[in-house]
């Protein structure tokens, strides 16, 4: 029995005498997609040779197909209460979720709504659910159920911290976090870009208030509306961001003057629980060096930003093939060789641009949080108000503290991740 179509939340009634599937546990409404996600359940009319079938839906089905179709079997083991159970079955449909799901982020163009939506960065899904049987040496259908909808992010935590996890205190709904671990305070110089992410499962009208101080305190205000129609969003809030926004977002304050005369500005989300704010000194680092800006996709799928002010130094890696060849050729009535003669010919050569970077000196929290840049997948470089593609080649950090290392400081490489050809001899 295929799968049938439906509509979202109209869902259509199953009746099998005497048989049902129950689910006994799902995953929470919102989820990290590289984390578990697992539904358990199991049929009241179980039998030795029982499976299910389980189809993998996106939201928009039937409009957007099926994500995929696979079949599990119950698990015979021991429960922690010391029961032995051999009905129960589960599924995780994470891996395949995360293959609906993106790292990707750009710096908007000049008179650009702050608000952006960040639809790549999660998926919603249910389940359809449906017991198999042998019925004469052939599997066929049976009892049905479809799960509720539910959504999954591009996060991960580890796998203790992924214990505690509660999503909750990253819905701003009720008001909570970021998307980030970095810290709340942070450093940025002129026209350069950064990003703050959020989940809101109710989306409602915000604004973010924003406040710029000098050294004698505010000197300025700024308040830009805010409307999300999407449960994932981001705020682009970087000094070269607020100066080429939307004015017409602004209800109070003008992006043009905002940041005439400040030392550092916080940013909030209004018309919530209260959030986190978020501090940024603007041109407060000084260093002989020309910064790098690099941007990152964190663990929680947001994209943060840090600006590496010591020795910067790049580097190209050459590869190549080569062969020999007879020197000599026939010159007249002479066997022989000249200066343009080649005896080593080189084919197939590649050249990789690296970086070297060097961060000043940090605090413990930014020393915690170059972990979380070390084992990104995603890096961007930003470099004239655009991302270049980075990879990182970090394969240990140890965290330095105050108490430990003093002065805490880090080197780190990375390949750009277009490698280029060179001609043929």
């Amino acid at each position: 029995m295929a799968a049938p179509f439906y509509f979202k939340n109209v869902y259509p009634t199953f009746i099998f005498i005497g048989m049902s599937v129950i689910l006994q546990s799902q995953p929470e409404a919102y989820g990290l997609a590289y984390n578990d996600n697992p539904f358990v359940f199991f049929s009241t009319a179980y039998t030795a040779t029982q499976r299910f079938k389980i189809v993998v839906l996106p939201e928009g089905y039937p409009t957007v197909p099926a994500l995929a179709t696979v079949r599990v079997w119950p698990r015979i083991g021991v429960t922690d209460g010391g029961v032995v159970q051999e009905n129960k079955a589960f599924y995780d449909p994470s891996e395949i979720l995360q293959s609906q799901i993106a790292g990707t982020v750009s710096i908007p163009a000049v008179n650009h709504p702050t608000l952006v939506s960040a639809v790549n960065m999660h998926t919603g899904y249910n389940l359809f659910i449906q017991e198999e049987d042998k019925v004469g040496g052939v599997y066929v259908g049976g009892a049905a159920i479809f799960t509720d909808i539910k959504s999954v992010w591009n996060g991960v935590r580890d796998k203790i911290d992924w214990l505690d996890f509660d999503y909750t205190d990253y819905d701003m709904t009720t008001g909570a976090k970021w998307l980030t671990d970095a810290p709340d305070v942070r450093y940025i110089n002129s026209s350069e870009s950064a990003f703050l992410s959020f989940l809101i499962s109710t989306p409602s009208s915000l604004s973010v208030v924003l406040k710029g101080y000098d050294s004698t305190g505010l000197i300025t205000n700024g308040v830009i509306d805010l409307l999300p129609t999407e449960d994932y969003n981001r705020i682009a809030i970087g000094t070269y961001d607020l100066e080429n926004s939307d004015a017409s977002d602004w209800s109070t304050g003008n992006p043009t003057t905002f940041l005439t005369g400040v030392s550092y500005y916080t940013v909030q989300l209004s018309g919530i629980g209260l959030t986190k704010t978020v501090t940024f000194n603007v041109d407060a680092q000084c260093s002989k060096y020309s910064p790098i800006r690099l941007t990152w996709l964190n663990r929680l799928g947001g994209f943060d930003s840090f600006n590496f002010n010591m020795k910067s130094e790049d580097k190209e890696d050459i590869k190549r093939a080569s062969y020999k060849q007879e020197p000599h050729r026939f010159t007249g009535t002479n066997w022989t060789y000249d200066k343009q003669s080649r005896g080593t010919t080189d084919y197939n050569i590649k050249t990789q641009s690296k970086l070297t970077i060097n961060t000043g000196y940090l605090t413990d929290a930014e020393s915690v949080w170059m972990e979380d840049f070390a084992s990104s997948p995603v890096i961007f470089q930003e470099v004239g108000n655009e991302l270049i593609a980075m990879s990182g080649k970090a394969k240990r950090i140890a965290t330095q503290t105050s108490l430990n290392d003093k002065l805490k400081q880090y080197t780190f490489e990375l390949d750009y991740a277009l490698s280029n050809d060179r001609q043929r001899g």
